[in-house]
């Protein structure tokens, strides 16, 4: 291995972020929970009004786990944005 593909392995392990620890992750879960909250309880509100005007397509599990699957993840960035936000260590 050449000394500059050395070097550039060596700067993008610097700069790779630590896996959390729980005790880290623990100042995230509020934020999260609050955020999922915000993203599905209007979707949970719309699907009990459509199944309740008629529409008995959403008095089925499987479609509302589709659908609360597929919000979650449209959504994923912006419920897990404070972890994607998190500050980089900075190398020494």
């Amino acid at each position: 291995m050449g000394k500059k593909r050395r070097e550039e392995k060596l700067r993008r392990k610097t700069n790779q972020r630590p896996p959390l620890t729980l005790k880290e992750a623990f100042k995230f879960f509020p934020g999260l929970f609050l955020r999922t909250f915000l993203v599905l309880t209007p979707v949970t509100l719309a699907m009990v009004l459509l199944a309740s005007l008629g529409l008995t397509f959403f008095n089925n599990f499987f479609v509302q786990i589709a659908v609360y699957l597929g919000v979650y993840f449209a959504f994923q960035r912006f419920i897990m944005g404070p972890l994607y936000r998190r500050p980089t260590p900075r190398s020494k």
